[in-house]
């Protein structure tokens, strides 16, 4: 049966009943039978299609037209079926015949040596009688509701394949017709299956899919705008939201809205990597636009190189220093119309904000600025000490907050997993990409070997179904020591390498941390060993909302027992 199954719509009761019992009817095992074929070349119309066409070994081939209706009239030359009052002109027996002839054609076309082989049409009413006779139709092509019930559908097949043969051996005209050949034989059978639906896979081209996936995010991003315009009335915003909203592209539009007005304006993040990414997006609007992350921005202004240093430098150290500079400094060259930060749950920490505080004219008090974070789940550095609540009361003028809901970067399928697992609490209002039909799939390990073997067996995967190298990130909770940096088997212990400064065509790997804010086209993430605690269920929920299409979990097997609470209690 091609296709194997009946699709859930669109099917009569009638091909339904004749579909199962070809099917399943011992006589037919060595048949091939193509239900619903659409005729693209039809002799009389632009487009036809027939219900079924029947290949029988050392038979022939049978077109079946099938009216499931009760009730079945012709008057005037005209047939009506059921109670529609729309006639048919041709009739069951002559659209059978013409779509016959149009299959035979084509085939006899592509392979001139089927030519000899028998073709019939004939035309099925499962629930209606019909015992009127006609030169326009041989008795023996009639199936009724008589017949259906008293015979197997193969043998039914069979007496009207029998019938036309013994018919043709009458006809002088039928000189191609040569009864001692029985044909078709198996390999011919299969000639003719695949000549009318031949099977094919055609696979996407990564920079296709990448492109596609582009061109979708921003679109459904774009849907987002709405939140700039409701605010741009207002000097100080917080736009605050989950993982997936749209926030860092809202903040890069924000950000040429801004250059539109021309404002001098300070984009900064906390994160390396995005910074990075950052820096690519806003190049065009250079000079007006300064993209740089927050320590690397005071660096510059501190003039103190970049080295190895401990928490207490990058947190109180550096940012009194770059204090000092701005405060010596006369010529306002630091100083900023409009601030922009993206993830800026990472930047509420008071030393954080009195430098922020002098880079922005009139102040975080007076100025103008507009902060992008995920104040419930994403603030993992540990760097910001202040909560919204407080800075907007003490430092940010009681700002409105325009809160985020609808998700516009993750699958449906990602997101019910965000929903079931990621501990995100109000759930997303809307999802708006719409559903591809792949679910993330959970790969358990119970040792280092077994989850390098599975990082393999995932790498290998993703490239068979066509995503590219650049289209791949490995992510794991872990900075050092992940399951990517183990890898030593070929090709892809040469193909892994760490995201920062990865060459092009590198599959890169990374750290949750250092992925904040970012997203891939697919993802495995590695080294899950637990997701019950509140950090380790963060950074979970961070990894799985990365992706764009596909998703890949390698999870130690003592996670399952905290899936299982998990799942438990969310159903109390």
């Amino acid at each position: 049966m091609i296709p194997p199954i009946l699709p859930t719509e669109g099917v009569s009761p009638g091909e339904r009943d004749i579909f199962l019992r070809l099917k399943d009817d011992p006589i037919t095992r060595d048949w091939i039978v193509l239900h619903s074929l659409d005729v693209a070349n039809h002799r009389r119309q632009i487009f036809g299609e027939i219900d079924f066409v029947i290949i029988v070994p050392e038979k022939g081939v049978l077109c079946l037209e099938v009216k499931s209706h009760t009730r079945i009239r012709r008057e005037q030359g005209l047939w009506y079926y059921g109670t529609r009052s729309k006639p048919d002109l041709r009739g069951p027996f002559r659209q059978a015949s013409e779509a016959m002839h149009s299959i035979r054609k084509r085939i006899v076309d592509k392979k001139r040596d089927l030519a000899h082989i028998v073709f019939w049409s004939a035309a099925a009413f499962p629930f209606a009688p019909f015992t009127t006779q006609s030169e326009e139709w041989h008795p023996w092509q009639v199936i009724d509701n008589q017949t259906f019930r008293a015979k197997s559908m193969g043998a039914i097949v069979q007496t009207i394949l029998d019938e036309a043969r013994k018919l043709l051996q009458t006809k002088p005209t039928a000189t191609w017709f040569e009864p001692s050949r029985a044909e078709p034989d198996t390999e011919q059978c299969r000639e003719i299956a695949d000549i009318l639906r031949p099977d094919f896979e055609f696979f996407e081209s990564p920079q296709s899919r990448v492109q596609r996936l582009e061109e979708e995010l921003k679109h459904y991003t774009s849907e987002q705008f709405i939140a700039l315009d409701a605010m741009e009335d207002n000097p100080r915003v917080i736009f605050r939201g989950p993982a997936g909203t749209g926030k860092t592209m809202l903040a890069i539009e924000a950000a040429r809205r801004g250059v539109a007005a021309n404002r001098k304006i300070l984009f900064l993040c906390f994160n390396s990597l995005l910074g990075v990414h950052l820096a690519e997006q806003t190049e065009v609007l250079q000079p007006q636009v300064t993209t740089r992350t927050l320590h690397s921005h005071m660096l510059k202004l501190a003039k103190l190189p970049v080295v190895e240093q401990d928490r207490q430098f990058w947190e109180d150290q550096l940012p009194l220093a770059a204090i000092e500079r701005l405060l010596e400094s006369t010529d306002g060259n630091d100083v900023y119309d409009e601030l922009i930060i993206d993830e800026a749950q990472d930047i509420l920490r008071e030393p954080y904000l009195d430098f922020l505080d002098l880079s922005l004219r009139g102040g975080l008090a007076s100025g103008r600025w507009r902060l992008f974070g995920d104040f419930e789940k994403q603030a993992i550095y540990g760097a910001a000490n202040l909560p919204l609540e407080e800075f907007r009361r003490t430092r940010g003028s009681n700002a409105p907050v325009y809160s985020l809901r609808v998700n516009c970067r993750n699958t449906p399928r990602i997101v019910s997993l965000v929903h079931l697992l990621g501990g995100l609490n109000p759930h997303y209002s809307r999802t708006l990409r719409p559903d591809n039909r792949v679910e993330p799939e959970y790969w358990f390990y119970e040792s280092s070997t077994d989850q390098q073997e599975l990082l393999v067996q995932a790498l290998e995967q993703l490239v068979h179904e066509g995503f590219s190298a650049n289209d791949i990130v490995v992510l794991s909770p872990r900075a050092d020591k992940s399951c990517a940096t183990a890898i030593r088997v070929a090709p892809w212990r040469d193909q892994l390498r760490p995201y920062s400064g990865a060459r092009y065509g590198a599959i890169r790997y990374s750290s949750i941390h250092a992925y904040k804010g970012l997203e891939a086209p697919a993802v495995v993430v590695t080294d899950i060993e637990q997701i019950g605690t509140e950090q380790a269920q963060a950074l979970f929920y961070i990894a799985i909302t990365r992706s764009l299409h596909r998703l890949i979990l390698l999870m130690h097997t003592d996670t399952r027992h905290e899936i299982l609470a998990t799942l438990a209690s969310l159903s109390i």
